[in-house]
């Protein structure tokens, strides 16, 4: 057995453990026992991940709640997370790719869905949806306390609960043309320190107020510049006015933590990395030095210029293209550390790499590096991480604008803000949400291959548009809103879906993308 074996903490421990059992069947042998088996040992794991030993004696193994580990650490990640926010452009351009992703330039948009009673849609109810929707976002009458307009509030969303982790929104009724606005809350305003029992099943954890498990209010910090700080006044407000966003990872956890927070550690070690190296490169490029008498005039140094009559070190300044005189009786010893170092671009792509999958996102987009890129691995790292960004989409739109809008056109209805009956209210319900979508890397090469697997019979319309974030009925209700929009004002598209006059414009549209394979659309559709 080598040596290599026999230093391993884990090797020693079971070879001593079968010394032990040696002995142990020797003595049941003296006993009658009889047998010869090795009797079970409770020690030995069966999952190396569960062991204890040398190597694993930094490996933190004790089990806590998620509430305790918010308690504990929450608003330390959190300020640090801000720091990082406002000083690193690693960590500000996380940010600004969650926005861009996740909202786009236009945010997320309002589309209705209203049907007539004979189940086609009823444009005037539709018309007059959007456009109150479309009103109410504008800025001052959607955001209470503030000018933001509706697509402003979903920046700031996205901008605070990637950095904090969560975000609430207080919504107030009777306020605005609408009678319907929202409050932006710092998530800070509700403090994790904030414990404690009320009895009868309530209690408050981590500023959030519990019945038998059921949230039933927030305890919100009042307002102030230090109201980060203990020992200040809070306000209780019922759940039913709180939306709290956050991205829920774990089960039974309350608060939201940064969405970096297993790479924030790194991004720190990073930044300081590159300030120590850049400072090291500046002081290699201004080439210094020092002035050195001969050993034969040196005496014993006893403090700053000791042997120098003035009292005081020579200095030089140097200039590019002049050459001085040195002092009598002076050498010059040149200071010329070795940075930048060559391992310095490799090491910091590996860092960036592991902080880049810590967020989620693709590395070459987040160091702004596409030396390694070409088409084929650019789409297939934009198809995993686009499914990423939808999942943040769908995430948003069921916290944020699912949760708001039955408030909003109820409170639109009653004022009629939105001038159509209230008892269209259930009927009004039926919208649907756009996001952001995204365009190929080239879209030529996309749509030749998707033309091709629909020739093959390998896929479907339905796949396709899900590739692009859409659902296919979502398109052909689209499709055919346009083109009747289009017919209604005088506009010719027989360029693009073809001369046939029928009135059926989405078949039209399907023929005209299958190159004429008029047979399977009559089949399949």
């Amino acid at each position: 057995m080598s040596d290599q074996l026999l230093q391993n903490g884990r090797i020693a421990e079971l070879l001593k453990q079968g010394s032990n059992n040696v002995h142990a069947v020797s003595a049941t042998k003296h006993a009658g026992i009889g047998s010869s088996k090795f009797p079970r040992n409770g020690s030995k794991r069966h999952f190396l991940a569960g062991s204890a030993d040398r190597l694993t004696q930094d490996w933190p193994s004790t089990t806590i709640s998620s509430d305790e580990a918010l308690y504990r650490d929450l608003e330390k990640i959190r300020g640090r997370s801000r720091w990082l926010a406002d000083n690193n452009g690693y960590y500000s351009k996380f940010i600004q790719m969650c926005r861009s992703n996740i909202l786009g330039p236009k945010g997320v948009r309002l589309e209705a869905k209203v049907l007539t009673a004979n189940g086609t849609p009823d444009k005037a109810a539709n018309a007059a949806v959007e456009s109150a929707w479309k009103e109410w976002g504008r800025k001052g009458n959607c955001v209470f306390r503030s000018q933001l307009s509706k697509t402003s509030l979903e920046r700031v969303i996205v901008n605070t609960v990637p950095r904090d982790g969560e975000i609430f929104l207080r919504k107030w009724f009777g306020k605005g043309p609408n009678g319907f606005m929202v409050e932006v809350i710092d998530p800070m305003r509700v403090p994790v320190a904030l414990n404690r029992k009320l009895g009868d099943d309530a209690e408050i954890i981590n500023g959030i107020e519990y019945l038998d498990g059921e949230v039933v209010a927030y305890w919100i910090g009042n307002r102030g510049m230090r109201y980060s700080y203990s020992g200040e006044q809070y306000t209780r407000v019922e759940a039913k006015f709180i939306e709290h966003l956050f991205v829920p990872l774990w089960a039974e956890q309350k608060r939201g933590f940064p969405w970096m927070t297993s790479s924030i550690r790194r991004m720190h070690m990073l930044d300081r990395y590159e300030e120590a190296e850049t400072i090291q490169a500046r002081i290699a490029a201004e080439k210094g030095g020092f002035f050195k008498k001969p050993e034969s005039e040196q005496g014993d140094y006893t403090g700053e210029g000791a042997d120098d009559d003035s009292g005081e070190v020579e200095y030089m300044d140097s200039e590019a293209g002049v050459y001085g005189s040195l002092p009598p009786g002076w050498d010059f010893v040149q200071f010329d550390p070795n940075h930048p170092v060559n391992a310095f671009e490799a090491f910091h792509s590996k860092l960036l790499k592991g902080i880049a999958a810590g967020g989620g996102v693709n590395y070459t987009s987040l160091a702004n590096d596409l030396s390694d890129v070409n088409y084929s691995s650019a789409r297939i790292g934009m198809l995993e991480v686009r499914d990423f960004w939808r999942e943040l989409q769908q995430w948003l739109i069921e916290s944020l604008h699912e949760s708001l809008y039955p408030d909003w056109l109820s409170m639109s209805l009653s004022t009629q803000a939105l001038r159509l009956p209230v008892s269209m209210y259930d009927q009004l319900l039926r919208v649907s949400w756009r996001p952001r979508t995204w365009s190929w890397i080239d879209p030529q090469k996309e749509a030749a291959a998707a033309e091709k697997y629909l020739k093959m019979r390998i896929t479907t319309l339905s796949e396709l548009a899900a590739e692009r974030g859409q659902d296919i009925e979502d398109v052909f209700d689209q499709l055919q809103k346009e083109l009747q929009m289009a017919k209604d004002k005088g506009i010719d598209l027989s360029e693009y879906f073809g001369n046939d006059n029928s009135d059926d414009a989405v078949r039209q549209l399907i023929r005209k993308a299958l190159n004429g394979h008029a047979k399977m659309v009559d089949n399949d559709y």
